[in-house]
């Protein structure tokens, strides 16, 4: 057995990253990432199993980041949930056009982080 999936958390807000780590660091190896571009870069060095991604981020959004993700073979098939208060349709649109395989609102209910996390990497998603 390989041991814990590695999971890439790319989100701006501290607090909000440290929570999503706290939470999920139990059942995944969190790394963690504060803009798009910071996000593309760990990916590369640590390809992981899963990314939790903000929309809204300096340097790089999370739109960007997904697709600069989805263009690469080590990281295409990840599973990329969108984690951000951008709630408008047209915002959930973009995540999905730009690659998104999830969707979770903030504020999100942390039994909903974990489900939706682990249904993604433990059902074969990726």
């Amino acid at each position: 057995m390989r041991g814990k999936p590695r999971m890439l958390i790319a989100e701006d807000d501290r607090t909000i990253a440290a929570l999503m780590r706290d939470v999920l660091e139990e059942d995944f190896r969190v790394d963690t990432a504060s803009d798009g571009l910071d996000a593309i870069m760990r990916a590369r060095r640590h390809p992981p199993d899963i990314v939790l991604m903000d929309a809204e981020m300096p340097k790089m959004d999370g739109y960007q980041a997904c697709r600069a993700l989805r263009r690469r073979p080590e990281t295409a098939a990840v599973p990329i949930i969108f984690v951000t208060a951008k709630t408008q349709p047209a915002a959930v649109s973009a995540a999905f056009e730009a690659g998104a395989t999830d969707y979770l609102p903030k504020p999100f209910s942390i039994a909903q982080l974990r489900a939706r996390a682990h249904t993604c990497v433990m059902r074969g998603l990726h």
